[in-house]
């Protein structure tokens, strides 16, 4: 009978003490283990791996125009690309006051003849304060409100991102 009512006396505690994992507050962001990643494999039949490996560097020296600063990773053998850049969304708000969200995140290209692969990974909010560290975008979206703000427009700017990427993969350049 004790265990009984003893039961019933936590049983409350156990349930409130259930917490939902932080990727059910992410929104619209796609996760995996944990953490914000865009993923997508791409074929394009008839294109060598070193024409993907160029048409992949023109894009991202076009998306971030301080190309040199953020490469990471450039290895035309193996047919990567690894750049860190910044990403800002649309600006909100009235005359006065516009918000935006800025952050950082990794793009990583692989190409191999005839496909290509991209991952965008690493989604860091840089921080303000110099004695703050930045911190991982997963973070600040630990509050449900707050990610139902913020993840919608995040969302939208990597898939016009990602939308760019493969047009500029599949497009021939001719003169």
């Amino acid at each position: 009978m004790k265990k009984f009512i003893l039961f019933f006396f936590f049983l409350p505690f156990a349930a409130f003490g259930q917490s939902n994992s932080p990727d059910s507050y992410l929104g619209e962001l796609p996760i995996r283990n944990g953490r914000i990643n865009y993923t997508g494999i791409d074929s394009i039949s008839g294109v060598s791996k070193d024409e993907l490996y160029l048409r992949a560097k023109a894009f991202l020296s076009t998306a971030f125009p301080n190309f040199k600063d953020v490469v990471k990773l450039d290895d035309k053998d193996l047919g990567k690309i690894t750049v860190r850049g910044i990403f800002r969304t649309d600006a909100k708000g009235g005359n006065l006051i516009k918000t935006y969200q800025e952050f950082y995140a990794n793009t990583n290209i692989q190409v191999k003849d005839g496909k290509f692969r991209y991952e965008i990974t690493d989604f860091v909010k840089p921080s303000s304060d110099l004695r703050v560290p930045d911190f991982n975008y997963e973070q600040m979206l630990f509050n449900k409100k707050r990610a139902e703000k913020l993840s919608p427009d995040i969302n939208a700017l990597i898939n016009r991102y990602i939308v760019a990427l493969i047009h500029a993969m599949k497009s021939q350049d001719n003169f």
